[in-house]
């Protein structure tokens, strides 16, 4: 498998990486290309819930549209033709074509597996390129239902504001109880780098243990949020979704198509 060959030196990259506080003695622009994992528990890789992208493995995931309005999200329409793997990256296209009634197509990918608590999830990743003014997302959610109230969502990355603000990482928590068709929003968070999440590969990272909920750009803690009043959002077992979504306004049409690419998504239990 590629990569695997940097996994032997992990234990010692951690130590190396991190200091005695929350913050890894480095900076998100030094682009890490090797795990870096929280401090406070040992962890053991999860191989069933994770992917290196050497090809698209149909057992783990599902490129097929998301489930909501249709299959639309703003001005884009999921397609599953846009979700490709080539040369060790998982490839997430919006491109200008029609389809189905829209001017534009976005692909995803679902994990076919679900993750709760005790787990770190890093999944290393590029964002869409600014100028195309699209938004690439990172969560953890699935199609609300009763029997599963409060139903959680967590949005470990959303790049809502694409063309304006690619260098700010933004982080929300959302519930969709049902019955209803409403959502409310407990929490979220704005952590904002130098440079455009675009530029480079960057560790995003979710940690949920504890009865709290951290959050990780490249090894640097920027967000803890404490789970008390709802611990479903540390429990509740979830998908891993990966798409591209309408949430940043309209694409620009001279920058399509471009692609969300997804170097591996890893997920450790901890011990």
């Amino acid at each position: 498998m590629k990569k695997r060959s940097m996994m032997a030196l992990l234990s010692f990259l951690i130590l190396a990486a991190c200091g005695k506080d929350d913050k890894p003695a480095r900076t998100p622009e030094e682009k890490p290309a090797v795990s870096i994992l929280p401090k406070e528990a040992a962890w053991e890789l999860d191989d069933a819930k994770s992917d290196e992208f050497d090809n698209l493995d149909a057992s783990k995931w599902s490129a097929a549209p998301l489930w909501y309005y249709n299959g639309e999200t703003g001005a884009f329409i999921f397609k599953t033709e846009n979700t490709e793997v080539a040369e060790g990256h998982a490839r997430i296209f919006a491109k200008r074509e029609d389809h189905n009634g829209k001017r534009y197509t976005a692909g995803c990918l679902k994990s076919k597996f679900e993750v709760g608590g005790d787990t770190y999830i890093e999944v290393r990743a590029k964002m869409v390129k600014a100028a195309a003014n699209v938004c690439a997302a990172i969560w953890l959610g699935d199609e609300p239902v009763e029997s599963k109230n409060p139903n959680i969502e967590i949005d470990i990355q959303e790049t809502k504001d694409a063309d304006n603000a690619p260098h700010r990482l933004n982080s929300s928590l959302l519930t969709w109880p049902k019955p209803g068709n409403g959502n409310t929003v407990p929490g979220s968070k704005f952590f904002y780098i130098s440079k455009g999440l675009d530029e480079n590969f960057h560790l995003y990272g979710l940690e949920r243990r504890n009865g709290k909920l951290s959050f990780y750009l490249d090894g640097i803690r920027y967000w803890v949020w404490d789970a008390a009043e709802t611990p479903e959002f540390v429990t509740q077992l979830r998908p891993i979704i990966l798409s591209l979504e309408g949430h940043a306004g309209d694409p620009v049409d001279a920058h399509l198509p471009s692609d969300f690419q997804i170097d591996w998504v890893r997920v450790y239990n901890a011990k």
